[in-house]
């Protein structure tokens, strides 16, 4: 292209017709118009073709499960271990909605997966009863305490094991380091109306003032409605800044003729 010669304007009506009638999808076009293909060029491309009236019926709708059929998911999976492995070898990004696709439609086509170790693993279960679970996490203080009085292996899979052991059996967890804070519902509607700031309702509640729980009780006030009118110490987000007063009068001034 020579120096001052006008860029050729991609989205011109005459060339747009002809691209589109030869093209046979929205990547095809953008290739034929010699523009970057990215989602938001399309996104131009099809509101300009859509101003423009014109006929795409001819592009190739390619749909997931025409993309991949059956034949080729249940040959992939045949030759791999892993989910993963199995997209890899359809030749797509193993993203997560990928991932997610594909083991759908494993699912819905029946494919045996019983040589995949992580879609088959069975639920763990732990001889333990409700007494020695409640026994030894009132005297730890983490789920790994807990499996360490058990004597079970400190490992992710014997950990969440136990988690979802003391959550279906409801016993307390409340003291576990890291837990997340549990605020009833009863205590903080009596508390608002005495209180005139959020650290004093943390007092009230019997919680240490910091970030932390400042954050936690504010959502909870918020999700629960209570009103804080009523509060005199508004926090940081509320407060507004004085505004600056004028000094177009001290900075800018005329000085007489002859002034330095």
């Amino acid at each position: 292209m020579r120096i001052g010669q006008a860029v050729p304007d991609p989205y011109e009506r005459e060339r747009l017709t002809a691209a589109v009638a030869e093209s046979k999808g929205w990547a095809d076009l953008m290739r034929r118009l010699g523009v970057k293909a990215s989602g938001g060029r399309r996104r131009v491309l099809q509101r300009r073709v859509a101003e423009c009236a014109l006929n795409t019926s001819h592009f190739e709708q390619q749909s997931p499960r025409r993309k991949f059929p059956d034949e080729a998911i249940a040959e992939a999976v045949a030759s791999s271990t892993t989910l993963r492995e199995v997209v890899v070898k359809l030749r797509a990004t193993p993203a997560t909605g990928t991932l997610s696709h594909i083991r759908r439609r494993i699912t819905a086509a029946g494919i045996d997966v019983n040589h995949f170790p992580g879609m088959n693993r069975h639920r763990l279960e732990l001889p333990f009863t409700a007494e020695e679970l409640s026994s030894a996490a009132s005297s730890t203080q983490s789920i790994r305490g807990v499996a360490r009085e058990l004597g079970i292996p400190d490992d992710g899979r014997s950990r969440a094991a136990l988690g979802r052991m003391l959550k279906e059996l409801g016993i307390d967890t409340s003291h576990f380091r890291n837990s997340r804070l549990a605020i009833p519902e009863d205590a903080l509607r009596e508390a608002v109306p005495q209180a005139r700031s959020f650290a004093e309702v943390m007092r009230l509640l019997g919680l240490r003032v910091n970030d932390t729980n400042h954050r936690r009780v504010r959502r909870r006030i918020a999700h629960l409605g209570l009103d804080t009118s009523h509060f005199t110490r508004r926090t940081w987000g509320t407060v507004r800044m004085k505004e600056p007063s004028p000094r177009a009068d001290d900075v800018f001034r005329i000085l007489p003729q002859g002034s330095p």
